[in-house]
């Protein structure tokens, strides 16, 4: 059985910033693997097209375990709404929506992802990691952040 996870976070920065670290590789290795992975810079590749690939391997600091991500991009609409999709995820398929809406002195990042084992979605450690990046981003671009789910 398959649900949907969503995740809220506020950053104080423009839609058109966070849109910027989301799709410049230099950036998005920064911010987007949760506490206790990394992504090297080597292994991001991004098509910024709509059916182009959007790839990075995400490494275990502990202990090396490498763990690919390999999307399609399904939808892009600058500087507020990407969508992507897993079609290999644990066996079935993935979709992500990352929307940036401004809201008052910073953006509002939504994420959703469709797709996901219900135990993943109810685990509160798969919430926090989302939250550890969004942490990460704040700090890459020099901003405050906060909880907004």
């Amino acid at each position: 059985m398959t649900s949907t996870l969503h995740v809220k976070h506020w950053v104080a920065t423009s839609p058109e910033e966070v849109w910027r670290a989301y799709t410049t590789p230099e950036l998005f290795h920064q911010f987007f693997s949760p506490d206790g992975l990394r992504i090297p810079l080597e292994s991001v590749v991004m098509e910024l097209e709509v059916g182009g690939r959007f790839e990075f391997d995400m490494v275990f600091e502990a202990s090396g375990e490498v763990s690919p991500n390999r999307g399609l991009i399904v939808a892009l609409e600058p500087p507020n709404r990407m969508v992507f999709l897993e079609p290999d995820f644990m066996g079935g398929e993935l979709r992500s929506t990352q929307q940036f809406t401004a809201d008052g002195e910073g953006t509002l990042i939504s994420v959703a992802q469709e797709g996901l084992p219900e135990e993943i979605v109810g685990n509160p450690e798969v919430l926090e990691a989302f939250r550890s990046c969004y942490r990460k981003l704040g700090r890459v671009l020099g901003v405050a952040t906060e909880n907004r789910d």
